[in-house]
């Protein structure tokens, strides 16, 4: 901190060192200088200002006209002392000229020269059809960060003394024991909490995959947080470690395998008088919440349980540079130009979990056309190492509007979709979403194709969703690349289980000695909703090989006849 704070008033010393040299005073110009670098500690100490060259010179620039200012309208001085510090002033407004030319011309160069930004970002192109896969009996993150901290905070009893914190908003996933979890920090209530409190007793983990899945309060003190004031402030804390390094965002928590708690935050440097980010230099902060030990590493070398070193924070940088920049700052045709939907639970940006056990930031990109809902495709970053690879894909939907069509099934119950991510399924882009109640509570998930809004299927589980999409797709006719051949067979039998699925006009039903749960449309059919178990029916229906799934056409009841 004094370090950076000396940067800051290199120009506030020199005016210093001048006045004592040419005038009578000596005490005066030395306190002024005490109380502006005292002052200039002090905003550097709670605001973490920049350590970048074009930042200090901007904090020289303003230090050194503030301390000019009050030297000149505070001094009494002579005329023989006025002719000598003609030289001082002289020396003064062109320092201060050349720190503003310098300044601006570095603000300049940062903002239209950044193609070389784009040409740093790590990125693969591929096709849709080769974007990642969604099988049967997989289970996509079943709890969307909203419901997560929902069930933490009524879980927050099980913290020790809970009056003195909070439940953090921020929602980390990670592999935990090669497991797909999420980390809850706690945090201190406030300034007052944290002094009674003097450490926080541990964090909450919970399964990421499980939808009843219950949180986890993990007792491991740790002193150091976000929520933290002065030294314990873990941003701070890393700042003050990393002199030469900046950052973009806040310090995420992750743990290692025993559970110790860890900050970790992206550190990247600069290029000389720019503001320009190097993507292949990007650096990981690794700070030990419990003893505020700071280790540095390249985003190569770092340790193995950290499975986002590339917070969510640069994942969104990285998103918008590699979507605005491909052509340049001169691009006035907006050429090529995509906008991040920004649709993630956080920066931007969705976590999901790969099955290789690595992470991933997914975020679709749109046209910057005023009410264009269609996405022109889609990235992946690897959260580990910050390869972007762009899903390229033609005529489909954004996830806005996704969520717009999710949303206009479930009015009646005012259900929202959330967590919009697009999946490959049966070689069809397909967005796959979890519907929340005005709770933040899964009541069920949502498949739709991409292309085609009237093909969707819904269900109670990520498999009976799943389910009901892809016999959407048999029953739609729409060209699939890996679907199951489709036969229509005819069906008798008597029924063993029931469920009417009001809201969605359909009932589903098994045969005893059958596993195909079959599907009655109730609108073409609309007795249906009245069979029983026991009923012998007959029917006509459109049976997937290989899946336990079948729609059903011509359709009768022998016990209502």
């Amino acid at each position: 901190m004094l370090t950076v704070t000396l940067l800051y008033n290199i120009v506030p010393i020199l005016i210093m060192i001048g006045v004592v040299v040419f005038t009578r005073h000596k005490a005066l110009p030395i306190c002024l200088l005490l109380i502006v670098y005292l002052a200039a500690f002090a905003i550097t100490y709670f605001k973490l200002p920049s350590k970048n060259m074009l930042s200090i010179i901007w904090g020289n620039l303003a230090y050194g006209i503030i301390y000019a200012v009050a030297t000149y309208f505070l001094m009494t001085i002579t005329k023989e002392e006025r002719l000598r510090i003609k030289l001082i002033v002289k020396v003064v407004s062109i320092t201060i000229a050349v720190l503003a030319v310098v300044s601006l011309g570095g603000f300049l160069h940062s903002f239209l020269s950044v193609k070389p930004t784009w040409n740093s970002i790590d990125k693969v192109y591929s096709k849709s059809n080769k974007a990642p896969t969604f099988k049967r009996g997989e289970t996509p993150i079943a709890l969307a960060p909203k419901t997560v901290i929902n069930r933490v905070r009524k879980a927050s009893s099980d913290i020790p003394h809970s009056q003195y914190y909070s439940i953090s908003d921020q929602v980390q996933a990670q592999f935990f024991r090669n497991k797909p979890v999420y980390v809850v920090p706690v945090e201190y209530s406030g300034f007052w909490q944290m002094m009674k409190a003097s450490s926080i007793p541990g964090y909450f983990i919970i399964d990421a995959t499980k939808q009843n899945a219950t949180p986890q309060f993990i007792k491991k003190p740790y002193k150091f947080a976000t929520s933290a004031y002065f030294n314990k402030d873990a941003a701070r804390q890393i700042y003050r470690h990393s002199t030469s390094w900046l950052d973009l965002g806040s310090p995420q928590l992750e743990i290692d395998n025993n559970g110790k708690p860890y900050w970790v935050q992206t550190l990247y440097k600069s290029e000389f008088l720019s503001h320009r980010v190097n993507y292949r230099k990007l650096h990981v902060a690794v700070m030990n919440a419990q003893s505020g030990t700071v280790k540095i590493y390249s985003i190569k070398n770092m340790p193995k349980f950290i499975d986002e070193g590339i917070t969510t924070a640069i994942a969104n940088k990285l998103n918008i540079d590699f979507g605005k920049y491909k052509y340049g700052f001169w691009n006035f045709s907006q050429t090529g130009v995509m906008k991040p939907t920004g649709n993630g639970v956080e920066d931007g940006v969705t976590s999901v979990f790969n099955r290789d056990g690595s992470i991933s930031y997914f975020t679709d990109f749109t046209t910057d056309k005023t009410g264009s809902d269609s996405a022109l495709g889609y990235s992946m970053i690897n959260a580990r190492t910050g390869r972007l690879t762009f899903y390229r894909a033609n005529n489909i939907m954004d996830s806005d509007g996704a969520k717009n069509n999710a949303n206009q099934d479930y009015k009646a119950q005012q259900w929202k979709a959330n967590m919009p991510i697009l999946y490959n399924v049966n070689s069809r882009p397909t967005w796959v979403m979890t519907i929340l109640d005005s709770t933040s509570a899964i009541r069920g998930y949502y498949y739709l194709d991409a292309a085609d809004q009237s093909v969707y299927g819904t269900g109670s589980t990520p498999t009976s969703a799943l389910d009901a999409f892809r016999q959407a797709l048999v029953n739609s006719g729409a060209k699939i690349g890996n679907t199951d051949k489709a036969t229509m067979k005819s069906v008798k039998g008597v029924v063993d289980r029931v469920a009417v699925v009001s809201n969605q006009n359909k009932v589903m039903f098994t045969l005893k000695n059958s596993k195909t749960i079959y599907t009655v449309n109730t609108s073409d059919f609309d007795f249906a909703n009245l069979m029983r178990p026991n009923d012998k029916v007959s029917f006509k229906a459109n049976i997937v090989a290989k899946k336990s799934i079948g729609n059903v056409a011509e359709f009768k009841d022998d016990n209502l006849r």
